[in-house]
């Protein structure tokens, strides 16, 4: 039973960093899109650790918009959360 319910947290986990993964690339996306343009989409692609790390601080800071932070970072922090969670659970 333990480790069922510890699979459980582990597959959610990766559902989870899977959603919000995709998510959170979306957003930086259109910030980039409608900063830099399609050029600058291109180029965030090329660099996208880089882009996935800066773009939600450019928008905390320049506009004062907190949801692509909550949605990279805390979806982060709650699919490894869960990870930890379940590798708890499993381990004898």
């Amino acid at each position: 039973m333990r480790n069922i319910l510890g699979s459980f947290f582990k597959a959610l986990s990766v559902i989870g960093i899977v959603a919000f993964g995709l998510w959170g690339t979306t957003i930086e996306t259109m910030i980039v899109y409608k900063v830099a343009g399609l050029w600058g989409v291109v180029i965030g692609f090329i660099l996208l650790p880089v882009t996935f790390l800066a773009i939600p601080w450019y928008a905390l800071i320049a506009w004062g918009n907190w949801y692509p932070l909550l949605v990279c970072y805390g979806g982060g922090i709650i699919s490894i959360t869960l990870y930890s969670i379940g590798s708890a659970i499993v381990s004898d």
